[in-house]
């Protein structure tokens, strides 16, 4: 009886295993042919399937994509759902349409999703980039958004080459893990963009020209580790655009990030017509190589179009970097660089262990604008 009893009790704790639902897209039309549109048969999997057999437990309902070449044509959108895994192993290739915009795979108002699988999604943004403009087609697609979604647990999937940024979570308890991002070396094609409270990536690598784990307002706790970057535009606080009011980002902590041949190491930035507070940022252990920026907080960060007038009052207060090592490329452009608006100056920036170099010998510059704090010698006066 004792026996009996306790094997009850194991068959009982693998029911979720064992009694795991799956559905699979190839029974709700999909085909793995390379042509034919594996958009509808996800959402059809997940309406016909998932949302009927879902349980407390997301490994217990999972919506297969299976090994295979797939056709993604249109978007795969799924608003109020929550409990379930999206489980990706095959290889999905977006189809060029000019008039594609949006996102490729929408998640709206959801919680306790598990994002997972061995394949890999081809945006092929090369086609919306002809030439490497830009502007050819601005409204161009992204790939993956989880938009007021708690509780996502992403990993696996390899994304390749979105058309523009390459994944958005916004929300809380969230986590993002063990995957690769890798595209062409131009802007606008972002690799982690978040927001949020509590949330988590690590053990990430993204090739890319532009954001490679980023923070963007609200946020209250972040944390990112064991980070990669290569020809990225660095691991960020921002941007804060044109007039943006009620920024607000606090908590931030990132550790162990390496840094490869890219324009931006650590980046806090903003227009110096945005208001709000930005408080309690620590950045430890960054190895940086040929880094065109490795620190630089700016209220006025302004590309190309140039800065408006100085009507903002952004702060930023509490900000530590720690253990940071490496090289800024051979330009002129300073090593650390702290900008900050006039009546609004940054205050408590410390630096502890910092040694940067510039590469081929040329000499780093450190320029500091209304700033204060510790750590660079007479460069940064006390606060």
């Amino acid at each position: 009886m004792i026996l009996a009893a306790l094997l009850l009790i194991a068959l009982s704790s693998l029911s979720g295993v064992l009694g795991a639902t799956t559905c699979n897209v190839l029974d709700y039309g999909g085909v793995a042919d390379n042509s034919t549109d594996i958009a509808p048969a996800i959402m059809s999997a997940y309406t016909n399937c998932v949302a009927s057999k879902t349980t407390s437990n997301a490994a217990d309902t999972v919506l297969l994509v299976p090994s295979g070449t797939y056709a993604l044509i249109t978007a795969v959108t799924l608003t109020n759902v929550a409990d379930f895994t999206i489980e990706i192993n095959g290889d999905l290739n977006l189809v060029f349409n000019a008039s594609l915009s949006g996102t490729l795979f929408s998640f709206d108002d959801c919680d306790n999703i598990i994002w997972m699988g061995s394949g890999t999604i081809y945006g092929h943004g090369d086609l919306w980039r002809p030439d490497e403009n830009l502007g050819t087609y601005p409204n161009r697609p992204r790939l993956v958004r989880f938009q007021t979604c708690n509780n996502v647990d992403m990993s696996g999937v390899t994304l390749n080459n979105s058309p523009m940024f390459h994944v958005t979570i916004i929300g809380n308890n969230n986590v993002a893990h063990d995957m690769q991002i890798v595209a062409d070396h131009i802007g606008e094609t972002d690799g982690f963009d978040m927001s949020g409270n509590n949330n988590y990536v690590h053990d990430v690598s993204v090739e890319n020209g532009d954001e490679c784990v980023t923070v963007k307002t609200p946020t209250d706790g972040f944390v990112a580790e064991n980070i990669q970057c290569f020809y990225s535009a660095g691991c960020n606080i921002g941007s804060f655009g044109t007039n943006v009011t009620g920024v607000t980002v606090q908590n931030i902590y990132y550790r162990n990030v390496t840094q490869h041949n890219g324009d931006g190491g650590i980046v806090l930035k903003s227009y110096p017509s945005a208001s709000g507070l930005v408080k309690n940022a620590t950045y430890v252990d960054f190895t940086f190589t040929n880094i065109a920026y490795p620190i630089q907080v700016s209220a006025y960060w302004c590309p190309n179009e140039g800065c408006p007038a100085t009507t903002g009052n952004i702060t930023w207060t509490d900000i530590t970097f720690n253990d940071i090592t490496g090289s800024g490329d051979n330009s002129t452009r300073p090593i650390i660089q702290l900008d900050c608006i006039e009546g609004s100056p940054c205050t408590d920036i410390v630096f502890d262990n910092v040694d940067l170099t510039k590469e081929d010998g040329v000499a780093a510059t450190i320029q500091v604008t209304n700033a204060c704090g510790s750590g660079l010698g007479t460069s940064l006066p006390a606060c």
